[in-house]
């Protein structure tokens, strides 16, 4: 996280030259080392100054909002106004809203579900066709080369009999046949759903690239939809239809894997979220067997 509301010289010319002159900047950054986001503002309105934090990242939210993030609509996701390759940099639009978790009344947080998966919908029909194939396919392949690798890491966190099972469930993935493909979002969860109320807005795209679309669900899958199945509902509803029986297989597989990988990484990293949400996934698996 960055401890300064002053940009970095570099990037504080390079905004300059494309916003004018800044009256205010706040540090906006999420509670990690390797996350840098500025809200500044000027004459030209309140924009966010995002630092991607490795060129992977800034190559694949650059594409998607050169590519994808314009089928939402307007208003409803930011619009980057330049970007820098060099700096690793993105001047973006800021949009209405907080994140969607904030929402207390049980109607309203139902309707911006319903409204998220329209927005989902829309950014996963951004690309279709048999030319995603070959990169739906990476995200599989990925998905069981990293397994034994997150294992290992995950260490005494995982018992033999959990890892047997989330090898299993995993290694079963590749058999579930070509997977409706899309632009797939890649952090899809109440974080970066923004709500005002009224609409709700999605953001960060860092994580974007095309892949199986289900691949999608698996966060709100494994920390939300539990104990919410209500908003799942919803999500559905705005989605415009339900899973198939491939990609509900599929989905378990994908929560596997992301278990696995939530257990090598949350305890390392000392991030009890990601931890408990990787042991709640293994519990719920044991137990019955999928999602």
């Amino acid at each position: 996280m960055t401890d300064s509301t002053r940009l970095p010289s570099p990037l504080h010319a390079w905004v300059g030259s494309v916003l004018g002159p800044l009256d205010d900047v706040r540090d906006a950054s999420h509670a990690r080392d390797n996350s840098q986001v500025w809200r500044v503002t000027g004459p030209a309105g309140d924009h966010y100054v995002k630092v991607a934090p490795k060129p992977i990242h800034y190559t694949r939210e650059t594409r998607a909002y050169r590519q994808a993030v314009s089928h939402l609509g307007h208003g409803n996701a930011p619009v980057l106004r330049d970007s820098s390759a060099e700096l690793l940099a993105l001047i973006l639009t800021a949009v209405d809203g907080e994140p969607l978790k904030e929402e207390e009344s049980p109607a309203r947080r139902r309707t911006a579900h319903r409204q998220a998966g329209q927005l989902l919908r829309r950014f996963h029909d951004a690309m279709t066709g048999t030319l995603l194939q070959p990169e739906a396919d990476a995200v599989v392949e990925s998905a069981v080369a990293g397994l034994d690798k997150h294992l290992a890491e995950a260490g005494d966190h995982l018992s033999a009999k959990e890892a047997d099972l989330l090898r299993r469930l995993v290694s079963a993935l590749p058999g579930c046949g070509p997977l409706p493909a899309g632009w797939r979002h890649g952090d899809f969860w109440e974080r970066n759903l923004l709500w005002n109320g009224q609409r709700c807005a999605l953001i960060d795209f860092e994580r974007s690239e095309p892949g199986p679309c289900v691949a999608d669900f698996v966060k709100l899958a494994t920390s939300l939809w539990p104990d919410r199945p209500e908003l799942r509902t919803a999500l559905f509803e705005g989605y415009g239809r339900p899973l198939s029986e491939a990609e509900e297989y599929a989905l378990t597989a994908f929560a596997a894997a992301d278990a696995a990988s939530a257990l090598a990484y949350g305890p390392r990293h000392g991030d009890p979220l990601v931890t408990a949400r990787g042991r709640r996934t293994v519990e719920r698996l044991l137990q019955e067997g999928r999602l």
